[in-house]
Formats: structure tokens, sequence, C-alpha cells
């Protein structure tokens, strides 16, 4: 058995690796700036700091995937249907956004949201620019089923700082009802070559982790899977599932230590002080797919700047700093999805 360290930032993401903190990791391979950025990031996230822009930009690039797993947004046509708009971040738009960043000196950004980023044949290209124009942090996850020896390659040459690969599962059979539409073992042969040539060419990034959202179909196999893959990668992650909208229809995925969750007081996000996600070019204050009614701002007609320092987002954060959430109706039933036994048994 492989002893390893484990930690988290928020409750509901746990990570472990063999190492130290992969955020230490990176801090002694890519030097002070790094280090500046995390302890705003902490700072943020325990809402003592409101920075002059925000700290990290997540991008959905596209709203495509070639899987379909069930308990995403993507496995549901009907869901899909209603929160996505068809469209996808184009380079004109793309660069725009990073232009503005870089002028503003954005630490980070995700190149994926809720979509599979190796569809985009060009996703390297973006990597490159966003490393050319000052980020220091520039992460991604992905399937791994489109990750030939050739894009492995070619993301290692991007300047990607972190890629994680979202597997959900240790066995074949729980990785075919949890991952619809991926094969099993070219995503392994896949994960474990970009591992391999990563290591043999001596390249420091991006730092490498596998991440597994734990519910009811897989929750059997966290163990196995932290065992399996804790001396193969800097970091592995352990995830409690989320539904990704508001709708009904998603309580049959939570694990069994989810269903009976009870909510004691104390929620704050950091989302509002951390990030600003920009999907169907809309900028919105949070990473969930219902974020859209929390709407900041449009890539189109405003800037990041202005949509950061507008009136709603310093209401949100506001009532998050003080712990009056609840006066938001989203945030509310957010709440609600993190905590299922709660939900109409407070506020």
């Amino acid at each position: 058995m492989i002893n390893f360290k484990e930690y988290t930032t928020d409750g509901k993401v746990v990570h472990h690796s063999v190492e130290e903190d992969i955020n230490e990791k990176l801090s002694n391979i890519i030097g002070d700036n790094f280090i500046e950025y995390r302890k705003q990031w902490d700072l943020a996230n325990k809402l003592e700091l409101t920075t002059d822009f925000p700290l990290f930009l997540q991008l959905d690039m596209n709203q495509r995937c070639n899987f379909k797993c069930p308990h995403c947004i993507i496995g549901n046509k009907k869901m899909t249907h209603k929160y996505y708009s068809g469209t996808h971040l184009s380079w004109e738009k793309y660069t725009k956004i990073l232009k503005e960043g870089a002028e503003h000196n954005c630490p980070s950004i995700s190149v994926q949201g809720n979509n599979e980023p190796l569809l985009n044949k060009n996703i390297e290209k973006y990597i490159s620019f966003a490393r050319k124009h000052g980020f220091i942090d520039i992460m991604m996850n992905t399937n791994a089923s489109l990750l030939t020896e050739k894009r492995a390659k070619s993301l290692l040459d991007s300047g990607l700082t972190r890629l994680r690969f979202s597997l959900d599962a240790a066995t074949e059979a729980t990785f075919n009802k949890v991952r619809i539409g991926g094969d099993y073992k070219k995503v392994i042969r896949n994960i474990l070559y970009f591992i391999k040539i990563k290591d043999k060419l001596s390249y420091k990034l991006p730092v490498t982790g596998v991440s597994f959202c734990k519910q009811a179909a897989n929750e059997h196999e966290v163990d196995i899977f932290k065992n399996m893959w804790i001396d193969k990668v800097d970091i592995v992650t352990i995830q409690k599932y989320v539904p990704p909208v508001l709708e009904p229809g998603y309580d049959e995925y939570y694990a069994t230590d989810q269903v009976d969750k009870q909510f004691f007081g104390g929620f704050k996000c950091p989302q509002p002080f951390q990030r600003a996600t920009i999907r169907n070019s809309e900028i919105t204050p949070c990473c969930s797919m219902f974020s859209s009614a929390l709407k900041i701002g449009d890539v189109n007609n405003d800037t990041i700047y202005k949509a950061w320092h507008s009136k709603e987002m310093k209401e949100l954060r506001l009532i998050h700093r003080e712990g009056k959430w609840y006066k938001n109706n989203i945030c509310r039933q957010c709440v609600n999805l993190i905590y299922p036994a709660s939900r109409g048994n407070y506020l």
C-alpha cells in the first residue's frame, strides 16, 4: 500500500499525491509569479480578497463531447438543448478575451469547460497563445479518448501547466456504465503513453492528474482507483457528484454518503471572488451550467473588467461574504444540489 497525502480547499474535491501539495510542486517549477498568484487565490478562496480582475478565466471553447455520460448534461439531449446555444468560442473572441486578461495580468485560464477540448484540432494553438500572453497557470481536462501519440507530443510542447484525465472508474465494467461512448482500454493506453513520453523526454510540465467523480455507480472503486494511479500521476482527484442542472432527474447518481448529507450552515461560495466563466458568449460568476441566470455581461458587448466590477457582481460577493447566499435564488438552489437531504428544510 502506497502512502499518500490528502488535502482539500473546498470540501467538495479531495486531492491525493505522493509528494507535496501540487501547488507547492508548481511553485518550485515556475517560481515567484506562481507563488504570488496562489497567495492571492488562497485569500480569494477565503473571501478575503477581491482582485481588480478575475484570477481565473474558465472558457467553454466548444459545446461538444464524444462521450454521453449519463450524469452529465451532454448525456441528456433535452438538457443540452436547453443550456447550450450550439455556439463555439471563435479564435477572434478568444484572442480578444486573452488580450484583455493579459492587460490585467490575469494569471490562470482553463481552455475547457463542460466539453471535450481535443475535439478542437487546434487546441494547442489556443494554449500556446495563452502562454505567450503571460498566463502562468493554463489547465485542461480531457477524457483522453482522442489523445494520439502525435497530440501527446504537441500538448507537451504547447505550454500547458496542468492536464487532468477524467476517468471515473477503476475497471472496464464500471467505465462502461459511467463513461458512455468511451473505450476503456484505449483511454488507459493513451494516458499511460502520455505519462511515458513525458517522463522519457523529461518534461516538468504539464503536471498530470486523473479525476474520479464519485457517484452511486462507482463509489465502490474509490480506493482501488486511488491506489491504481497514485504512483503514476502527480495528483489523484476524488470529486463529489453535483447534478449539472436544477431540473430533477439526477438524484439517482448521488453516492451513498451524499444522500443523507445535511446542511448545517457556514456555506460561502468563493467563485465570485476567483473567476469569470464564459459560455454561450455570456460572462457569469461561477462554473455551474445554470449560471446564465446570474449573467453579469456578454463578451460581444462588454469587457470582462466591466462585468467583474458590475453592481450585480458586487452584490453577489456581498451576500456570500455575509453568509446570506440564500438571498439569491440560484445560489440557494445550488446549495440544495450539494446537500440534497436539506431541500426545503431550511430558509
